[in-house]
């Protein structure tokens, strides 16, 4: 029989729903830069970054501390320090901060699932004695710095320090690479379930260009006189710079192939407006790939304008994608398709996808 998880103490529940929900909030930032904070977010982020396994974890855990109880003494690490307001927040961290640091993933380093253990964090609050502790103490007094600060303001401007944390949180999340944990050969079932668990998430197409770019890289590495494929940031326009689609097909550096991809009915709209694109860029192919229930909102006025538009030049073709992938991947070796998911995986960060989306694929990875 399983074992009942231990109910969290009051405390640590207001500071479970507190970090969730912030952090809930942080990720539908659209700019994290725009959102960054001038004066706390560069110390924040020196800390996150450069401090090593345990002052990340003082960090979040003094202002979450604060941030769930203003009666909460933010100097002070544990409850048998003499300072007015003293709790354990050691233990908050364990309890708290520690399985949400695994599940976002990992964003704070080190693999002590108790890092208030570790010096200069087991002093009993900010001391003269913790500093001298301290081997980097530039970053220490950066820390006493944070502490001292929502202590003298508290629990509201400890709440906005907590949102500029978890701002240079996912910032670092998504400028460091996160680690590939997919298999070294892979069946066609597994990865069809794969591609289905992630783009069952709609995101406004990101999920669908990014394995679409991967499938047609894939294409490209497998035969190489295919052609150079190239994509963009999943952020960007392809209105700008006269681009073609989200995803290219390049021979002798000139784009003869442009792929739109759409996790939405495809409408008429959206087939004229891809055409304009298409002979402005001067690219005779267009495939539009789609992910969706129906795949087109009027089939005649779709069908009867790909079909008027190939006598002017431009060859018009539109198929569901989930079909489309599971041919090319009927096509590759067991090898071939576990080096599938990784380009998937290398290809989120290469075009910029936002963190959940990077952190979804890592979760269905991890599955298979």
């Amino acid at each position: 029989m399983a074992t009942r998880p231990t109910p969290l103490a009051p405390l640590h529940q207001d500071a479970y729903e507190l970090l969730t929900n912030t952090w809930n909030q942080v990720l539908e930032i659209p700019s994290l830069e725009e959102a960054r904070d001038s004066l706390w977010g560069p110390v924040a982020a020196e800390i996150i970054n450069n401090s090593g396994n345990t002052y990340p974890y003082v960090l979040l855990g003094q202002v979450l501390g604060k941030a769930s109880d203003d009666a909460l003494n933010a100097l002070a690490l544990q409850d048998s320090s003499t300072l007015e307001g003293a709790r354990d927040v050691r233990r908050l961290v364990q309890r708290v901060v520690v399985p949400w640091n695994k599940a976002i993933g990992r964003p704070y380093p080190g693999a002590n699932d108790d890092p208030y253990v570790n010096n200069p964090a087991r002093s009993k609050n900010f001391s003269a004695e913790m500093r001298a502790k301290a081997g980097k103490k530039t970053l220490y007094d950066q820390l006493y710095k944070v502490a001292d600060h929502v202590q003298s303001f508290g629990q509201l401007e400890a709440q906005r320090l907590l949102s500029i944390i978890l701002i240079e949180t996912r910032r670092s999340l998504e400028q460091n690479k996160r680690d590939y944990v997919g298999p070294s050969r892979a069946s066609l079932k597994d990865v069809i379930k794969a591609l289905e668990l992630f783009l069952a998430v709609r995101s406004n197409g990101v999920r669908l260009q990014v394995v679409c770019y991967a499938i047609f890289s894939a294409i490209s590495q497998a035969f190489p006189n295919f052609g150079e494929i190239r994509s963009y940031s999943t952020n960007s326009s392809d209105a700008s710079g006269e681009r073609a689609g989200d995803i290219e097909r390049l021979i002798d550096g000139a784009v003869d192939f442009a792929i739109e991809v759409k996790d939405r009915t495809l409408t008429l709209s959206d087939v004229e407006g891809s055409i304009l694109k298409a002979r402005t860029a001067t690219v005779e192919n267009l495939l539009f790939l789609v992910q969706a229930t129906p795949l087109l909102d009027d089939e005649n006025a779709i069908m009867t304008r790909a079909a008027h538009e190939f006598t002017r030049g431009i060859d018009v073709n539109i198929t569901e994608a989930m079909p489309f992938f599971e041919s090319v991947l009927t096509l590759m070796s067991p090898e071939q398709r576990a080096e599938l998911l990784r380009t998937v995986h290398d290809a989120l960060h290469e075009l910029g996808a936002h963190y959940k989306h990077v952190h979804g694929w890592i979760e269905i990875l991890k599955s298979i």
